[in-house]
């Protein structure tokens, strides 16, 4: 790998430890030109699912897109950084545990639903509002009513 600071072509591992979410595994490097040290993240591609958009596009599967989603719906609440991305990665495992391949996008809005209906409320709304189109508040209304019981 390059080296981030002087593009040197040769650096060399120096620590390797696994992932918090055990599908990952961290890499401390050092250049063995300039001395820069930096960090790198290995994890699995899994290129052969794609995602169905609403409006019939077809995308690769993106963990970025869930991860940028849940953090926006969490921005507001106290929570560690490590406790989202154990979130992202329990959505992704669960989605791409599922066998398809082929997801629609509506499947991966439910199940970012479903886990932060059971981690934070505030943030299920948040999320509630942007997933699904309301025509006026009464909508969103009866939606939070319906759901109360499971909140």
């Amino acid at each position: 790998m390059k080296c981030l600071r002087c593009r040197f072509e040769d650096t060399r591992v120096i620590d390797t430890r696994m992932g918090g979410d055990g599908f990952s595994i961290k890499r401390r490097r050092v250049c063995n030109h300039c001395g820069f040290r930096f960090s790198t993240m290995e994890t699995p591609v899994r290129e052969e699912i794609t995602v169905e958009k609403r409006d019939g596009r077809i995308e690769e599967f993106d963990r970025q897109k869930i991860a940028t989603s849940l953090r926006a719906a969490l921005k507001k609440g106290d929570h560690q950084r490590e406790r989202v991305e154990a979130l992202v990665d329990g959505v992704v495992v669960q989605l791409l545990n599922g066998g398809k391949k082929r997801l629609a996008s509506a499947e991966i809005g439910m199940v970012v639903l479903d886990v932060l209906k059971n981690f934070d409320e505030l943030a299920y709304l948040r999320y509630l509002t942007v997933y699904q189109s309301f025509a006026n508040l009464d909508d969103l209304k009866n939606q939070i009513l319906k759901n109360e019981t499971t909140i």
